[in-house]
């Protein structure tokens, strides 16, 4: 494993100093952002976080390593104007300190990003993480004007990041440029754990955004399972408010809030079964998690969970709720497949989202040559980097 001593002479210039723009920080942004800037910060390098206040994530903005400048910027829920504030601030710190990389996270601040490129120096390294199929969705319908775009913005193509397989396999064809993947990495408190299955058959699932559809979805396979007389009890983790505590109760499942890490390792390592029951358009943190302690899951067949289970293999998948009621079905009535299903998903969790994995992939994507131009003066086509 390379040191971070060892290739830190290999970044930005000494003492670079990075700006990332964030918009929505979500659990799965941070679930990237909080790992990477914490092993940039680890190399010597300053950084500046601009990004919008949203009540209900200023919890995450404690977690960033403490040496990071974190600009925050209110937010009006009811209104736009946030944004252009955004772009104020944002021009503001470029007009004060001479960055050596700015790092885009999301669509918005990509096109934040290409509004104040002619602001930054050629030698300024560009990136961009989408974060989520949302975002690819948006990216698509402009694929046309994403070249006119960046020319009058005087930016070149930002070099990308993808947080996930699923984010890389999508932009191919969006963006011509390198495209790199650094995944979203699982605390080693996951993988540490010891597993012990709770007496009574306990289903378990959550949402760290605490999405009402994730909500939603459970519940109803609660209530159809609950109706199969398997004998299933049901806890679901994330943020609730009073209608979703109402969900919950009306569907007979337990409903707990993840604030404190080794809490929630405790309540969820009890579960015999982790479900994946949202639709999700962002890494699919929760999932991750239970993979990491070995938990067998059973997810939706949607891409961000295909990039974690390789079904048969690693869990399982479903396509309908019926494929759903038979999954867990069989995991119940089968220990053997649970624990083969465990420890291949906490084996593979631990090779792909370590921690010493993502260090090793976002520094080697700082320290990337740029991507050489052709005659004509564009970048040559995208590459794919090995899973």
């Amino acid at each position: 494993m390379t040191n971070l001593s060892d290739v830190q002479h290999a970044l930005l210039p000494p003492q670079g100093h990075v700006l990332h723009i964030v918009g929505d920080l979500t659990e799965a942004v941070f679930g990237f952002m909080g790992p990477a800037t914490d092993t940039l910060a680890r190399a010597g390098y300053r950084q500046t976080v601009v990004m919008l206040d949203q009540p209900r994530h200023r919890h995450l903005q404690g977690r960033f390593h403490k040496g990071i400048h974190l600009v925050t910027v209110p937010c009006e829920e009811r209104s736009r104007k946030h944004w252009l504030t955004l772009a104020n601030v944002v021009q503001q710190q470029i007009g004060q300190h001479a960055f050596s990389a700015v790092h885009l996270h999301g669509f918005l601040p990509w096109a934040l990003g290409t509004r104040m490129g002619r602001l930054l120096p050629r030698e300024t390294r560009v990136y961009y993480s989408p974060h989520g199929s949302r975002t690819l969705g948006l990216l698509r319908p402009l694929q046309t004007t994403v070249g006119a775009l960046m020319s009058l913005a005087g930016v070149r193509q930002p070099e990308v990041i993808a947080s996930s397989l699923s984010d890389a396999q999508r932009l191919k064809g969006l963006v011509a440029a390198a495209i790199k993947t650094a995944e979203t990495p699982v605390d080693e408190r996951f993988f540490d754990a010891e597993r012990h299955e709770a007496r009574r058959p306990l289903l378990v699932s959550g949402d760290p955004e605490g999405n009402p559809r994730s909500v939603e979805l459970f519940c109803r396979l609660a209530v159809l399972l609950s109706a199969a007389e398997l004998g299933l009890s049901f806890n679901w983790f994330g943020p609730t408010d009073e209608l979703t505590a109402a969900r919950l109760k009306a569907a007979n499942v337990g409903g707990y809030a993840i604030d404190e890490t080794t809490e929630l390792i405790s309540r969820l390592s009890a579960g015999w079964i982790f479900m994946a029951a949202s639709e999700a358009e962002q890494f699919p943190v929760m999932l991750s998690w239970a993979m990491a302690l070995g938990l067998p899951c059973v997810a939706a067949d949607t891409p961000h969970h295909r990039d974690l289970i390789r079904d048969g293999a690693t869990g399982l998948l479903y396509r309908s709720e019926e494929e759903a009621l038979a999954q867990v079905s069989r995991l119940i009535d089968d220990p053997a497949l649970r624990d083969k299903l465990g420890q291949a998903a906490r084996q593979q969790v631990r090779e792909r989202l370590s921690p010493a994995r993502l260090d090793q992939a976002i520094l080697g994507a700082y320290a990337g040559a740029a991507q050489p131009t052709t005659s004509t003066g564009r970048v040559s086509p995208p590459e794919q980097s090995p899973a």
